[in-house]
């Protein structure tokens, strides 16, 4: 535990989990960060208070992405095919990560307060919103065209920054290969809030507080999947997700406890 506390510690605010990410000197992905990502997830989901997730850095970074020392070495130890053995397991694992964010019954918002690249930007868009600071130098970027000749897929980045920007403005943004700034992020549709720097962690804990305490984990469930998985679906069928998924919520959520608060006061 202290060694999942060292590279991701948690704490719980009112139905939400900020989780600090700690792993210097810029939070590589690696299978131990994987490892500690995949243990707070089981333990937030398998949580009945817990509604939504907030990631964040303790670094001056969110996350630069995979790690390029322990590459290098790889290959004058071993080798490149051993190399490319080694990463296409762990990026295997990464994407896996990614996609339980995605479509788990979490909602899951990043506060970017430091550069998000390679990697580290895939982590950040697997994430259902985005929050980042206002800030001179930040860089959100896709450096893998520009380094290594290949997508940014590693984390099934190509996939979500599409879903972000649309595919010519992601086509683009990966082909390019230079890192945006967060105003530029927002007009790609990289960044859904800009903060004030000192207020990053504040403001999206807020949000994540306040969307918890309205919704629940069963009402945000219910508003990611349908904006996510029923934009996937032929307009019919997206309808009839969204129409079941109200029910359910109207059920089982917050939905009758709304109704005699607002009967109380307005009644």
């Amino acid at each position: 535990m202290s060694d999942l506390n060292h590279i991701v510690s948690v704490r719980s605010a009112e139905g939400v989990q900020i989780w600090t990410m700690n792993a210097p000197p810029v939070n590589a992905i690696d299978p131990a960060f994987i490892d500690a990502l995949n243990a707070r997830y089981d333990a937030a989901v398998t949580d009945p208070a817990v509604a939504a997730v907030v990631l964040t850095s303790g670094l001056s970074v969110f996350s630069a992405g995979a790690d390029a020392s322990w590459m290098a070495t790889t290959v004058a130890e071993h080798g490149l095919e051993h190399l490319l053995a080694e990463f296409n397991r762990t990026m295997d694992r990464f994407r896996e990560l990614c996609l339980r964010l995605r479509r788990g019954p979490l909602l899951t918002v990043a506060a970017i307060g430091g550069h998000a690249l390679a990697g580290g930007l895939e982590l950040a868009a697997a994430c259902d919103l985005r929050f980042v600071a206002d800030r001179d130098g930040l860089k959100l970027g896709a450096p893998e065209m520009k380094l290594f000749g290949v997508l940014p897929s590693g984390g099934g980045g190509a996939q979500y920054l599409s879903r972000l920007m649309g595919p010519s403005r992601a086509l683009h943004f990966m082909l390019h290969a230079e890192p945006v700034d967060p105003r530029k992020g927002a007009e790609l549709g990289l960044v859904d809030v800009l903060c004030e720097p000192d207020g990053l962690l504040t403001t999206t804990e807020e949000f994540a507080v306040t969307a918890a305490r309205r919704a629940g984990r069963v009402g945000l469930s219910a508003a990611r999947r349908a904006v996510f998985t029923g934009r996937e679906l032929p307009l019919a069928e997206a309808l009839e997700l969204d129409h079941s998924l109200h029910w359910d919520a109207m059920r089982r959520g917050n939905f009758l406890p709304g109704v005699e608060s607002f009967t109380k006061r307005f009644g």
